[in-house]
């Protein structure tokens, strides 16, 4: 059962980061330069439609040393029975940092930029960009799979790991050498010459990361059915 959507409008300019901290439920983040402020709804969903009140919402943004920053937290203290998520999405025009801790949730990012440290259980993962990346990536997962959809010029020391899984490594242009000790489930490369480390981890899932010249796949197929593992 799903309820309206409780929205928040924030007044920033970007870039920002965003730090997102959930008990459950979906994290969707999209940055589009035409957009003006940051967005943050939030669906709160039930099985049992009891609960939702104790659902908390602490959302706002500030200023740190690094610049402008916006902080979602989502908690509750009575989902024992992990029958409720509260699923976030969030749009705004430059985003240059994402932090993201949720589970029972898929996590969606389009177009952001910066350093990637996103962990989640029992969903998917997917990052499309037009940004390449340049800096450290980390995504963690159980029971769910991994894809990062990247642009040309992106670089990385690559470890892609997948237990119980397959990895998938795609490099269509640049250059590529992958390190010794390699395996179907435990790739290892270097692309582009790049030294940000890339660490892809998932149990029970597939794992792939790609650079393509057009990494923004139309909206419809944004969804894991189409993969080819």
């Amino acid at each position: 059962m799903k309820f309206p959507a409780n929205q928040f409008l924030l007044h920033t300019n970007g870039p920002i980061s965003i730090d997102v901290e959930s008990f459950a439920g979906d994290v969707n983040i999209t940055a589009d330069k035409d957009y003006q402020g940051t967005s943050v709804s939030v669906v709160k969903e039930t099985m049992q439609g009891t609960f939702l009140d104790s659902i908390n919402c602490n959302i706002f943004a500030r200023n740190t040393d690094t610049g402008e920053e916006v902080v979602v937290q989502i908690s509750t203290e009575k989902n024992e029975l992990r029958s409720m998520r509260a699923n976030i999405s969030i749009f705004t025009k430059y985003v240059d940092d994402v932090r993201i801790k949720t589970r029972d949730g898929n996590v969606t990012l389009r177009n952001v930029s910066g350093p990637l440290n996103i962990h989640t259980t029992d969903g998917d993962v997917l990052v499309a960009t037009t940004v390449p990346i340049t800096d450290s990536v980390s995504i963690e997962n159980h029971r769910g799979n991994i894809v990062v959809l990247a642009p040309e010029e992106s670089m990385g020391n690559i470890d892609i790991s997948a237990i119980g899984g397959r990895t998938s490594l795609n490099v269509l242009t640049g250059n590529t050498t992958v390190l010794p000790g390699s395996t179907r489930d435990h790739m290892m490369a270097i692309v582009n010459h790049g030294r940000n480390n890339i660490a892809l981890r998932t149990v029970d899932g597939n794992a792939s990361f790609e650079i393509l010249k057009n990494p923004m796949v139309p909206r419809s197929l944004w969804n894991f059915d189409w993969l080819s593992f």
